[in-house]
């Protein structure tokens, strides 16, 4: 077997070297230690190359998990397997040419990547599709609770829109303008800011979060692509309070006519049949998320 070099033209979704997250997130978000696991994770990070092998060997090497969920999505040319597990995965492959993505564990430290295929074999890395979709949210965004990475809501709705994307999502994230600063400062043609739920669980100050907001959209508003921030979905787990926040994002928001809203009470039921734990979707609930949002941008 012939291993690949896995130098960072093959990854897609990453701010830094092979990672989701730039330098500066990572600084920015590395305490408490929970709060630093779920950025170190590589939610939305693709391995992407063409190969005309026979054969296939992908493995990794985990650390600590956030979730117990050590899923990867293998597609062959767009048709997905789920993979469960460091590996070594062995895949048998059919003759000719094929496109293939792996996503990467969304909710488990990676430590290493390894990818193999028989002597002989050529492989190179895929174009990078033309636009970028950049997502700065919380748990919802990252995944937390979905079942495998391709799952998630920012992988469905980059999919639905054909686009490349970057997620820096993680859970417990909250209102705040270095992340959406920080966000905005890569490379990308449309964001999409979904935060607030962790404000309203937390019952952050009105005043404070509403400087929290304030500040978060004149950042936000500068971004110079498409801009569309996404009001909290409804929370059946949570005590009352979510809508004073809500109605304080959505207030601030007014002052920006070139952000557009998309109001998560109007595209997302409080029916428990799409959530896991009261608060976040379940793999039903991601694609029902994603797929109103898909209809939104693309329409």
């Amino acid at each position: 077997m012939k291993k690949i070099d896995l130098t960072e033209k093959y990854y897609r979704g990453c701010a830094g070297s092979c990672v989701r997250m730039s330098k500066e997130l990572q600084e920015c978000f590395n305490s408490p230690h929970g709060i630093y696991l779920r950025v170190q994770c590589q939610s939305g990070v693709r391995i992407c190359f063409s190969t005309d092998a026979r054969e296939m060997v992908f493995s990794m090497v985990f650390g600590d998990a956030v979730r117990q969920v050590f899923a990867s999505d293998l597609f062959i040319d767009g048709k997905m397997t789920t993979l469960t597990g460091e590996g070594p995965h062995r895949i048998e492959l059919a003759e000719g040419g094929k496109n293939i993505t792996i996503h990467l564990p969304h909710l488990v430290l990676i430590n290493k990547v390894e990818l193999a295929v028989n002597d002989g074999a050529e492989v190179t890395p895929l174009p990078r599709p033309e636009k970028t979709i950049l997502f700065c949210g919380d748990s919802i965004m990252q995944g937390m609770t979905t079942t495998s990475p391709a799952l998630a809501p920012a992988p469905r709705i980059a999919a639905g829109l054909n686009m490349d994307f970057i997620n820096t999502s993680f859970g417990g994230a909250k209102m705040n303008p270095e992340h959406i600063r920080l966000t905005a400062l890569l490379p990308g043609d449309i964001m999409i800011v979904a935060l607030g739920t962790n404000d309203s669980l937390s019952k952050k100050p009105l005043d404070i979060f509403t400087a929290d907001v304030r500040e978060s959209l004149k950042i936000f508003a500068v971004f110079p692509g498409r801009k569309y921030l996404i009001l909290p979905i409804p929370n059946p787990g949570a005590e009352p309070g979510l809508d004073e926040y809500r109605r304080i994002i959505r207030t601030e928001a007014e002052t920006y006519p070139e952000i557009r809203i998309i109001d998560g009470y109007e595209f997302y039921p409080a029916d428990l049949e799409y959530y896991c734990d009261k608060t976040h979707p379940n793999d039903r609930g991601a694609e029902l998320y994603a797929r109103h949002v898909v209809e939104i941008i693309g329409a």
